[in-house]
C-alpha cells in the first residue's frame, strides 16, 4: 500500500502503522488526490 487518504488513515491509523513497521515501506496520506504527508518507520529516520 503506498497511499490512503486522509479520512480513511482516521479510521486506521493502528493497522497502518503496524503496516509501515512490518513492510518499513511508507505510507503516503492524500488529499483531494495529492500527497500531503507520510506515515513512516522511525527506524528509518536518522
Amino acid at each position: 500500500m503506498s497511499g490512503v487518504t486522509v479520512t480513511d488513515a482516521r479510521s486506521r491509523l493502528s493497522a497502518l502503522v503496524d503496516e509501515v513497521n512490518r513492510k518499513h515501506e511508507p505510507v503516503h496520506l492524500t488529499r483531494r488526490g495529492r500527497r500531503v504527508a507520510a506515515i513512516v518507520d522511525a527506524q528509518q529516520i536518522r
